[in-house]
């Protein structure tokens, strides 16, 4: 499967829905292949941390399953379509991310060596077209983006990396303090609960939740603090 040749058509399809594709992954889960869509609103709200829910993922999922039936009916047959919040440690993909999450601590590493060193921990400040400067411990690393392998937001490091001097924290999209009281995080990605993620299993919709007999469980996401309340569609029996 190339990647590359699904992700503009997702993208366009997914903005005419109101959705951006942050990341897309293929991934083997046992005998099934799976197409991995991670989601977020094109508009991010007036505060910037507008999340995706449970319904987000049913809208865009259902938006897509109609369109590649047409356009990429092979893979709607060999491919089950899973669609994902973006999660607390979302995935970093385009300058347009770092420039928002900017002063945010993250993850990132690259494909090759950059001055001896391949994995990066950092406070994100300035994002230009090309590269990324960060501060970690207390120097600037500017990181071409042509050079990273992957980058996640770091937020459940935060609380203890040594602040920075240099670049202006930003904001911790994990609580929103008022009155002095501290809130949820952002709706649809509370602290401590997995993102909503729905998958499209040929022409069952199957979600995260309970097992009764006619739902499946998709395996729960990698990071190890995003642990175990899930919400559940009903699956939707096939015609055929």
């Amino acid at each position: 499967m190339d990647l590359q040749k699904l992700q503009a058509p997702l993208e366009a399809q997914l903005a005419l829905l109101g959705f951006e594709l942050v990341y897309l992954e293929s991934a083997k889960e046992g005998r099934d292949s799976i197409l991995r869509l991670y989601i977020d609103h094109l508009d991010h709200g007036p505060e910037g941390d507008r999340g995706i829910t449970l319904d987000d993922c049913v809208t865009a999922n259902d938006g897509l399953v109609v369109w590649m039936d047409v356009e990429f009916p092979s893979l709607r047959e060999d491919l089950a379509l899973e669609i994902s919040s973006p999660g607390l440690e979302r995935p970093l993909t385009k300058p347009e991310h770092y420039r928002r999450f900017a002063g945010r601590l993250c993850r990132i590493q690259t494909r090759m060596p950059l001055n001896g060193q391949k994995r990066f921990k950092g406070w994100i400040g300035e994002a230009t077209g090309t590269d990324i400067t960060i501060e970690e411990d207390n120097a600037l690393k500017t990181v071409p983006y042509e050079l990273i392998q992957k980058a996640r937001l770091a937020p459940f490091d935060e609380d203890g990396a040594p602040p920075p001097r240099i670049v202006q924290r930003g904001k911790d999209l994990r609580a929103i303090t008022q009155g002095g009281e501290t809130d949820l995080s952002p709706e649809g990605e509370e602290d401590g609960a997995p993102p909503p993620r729905i998958v499209k299993r040929g022409k069952a919709t199957q979600a995260l939740g309970t097992t009764p007999e006619d739902e499946k469980i998709v395996p729960q996401p990698r990071t190890a603090a995003l642990a175990a309340t899930h919400q559940t569609v009903p699956v939707e029996k096939s015609a055929d």
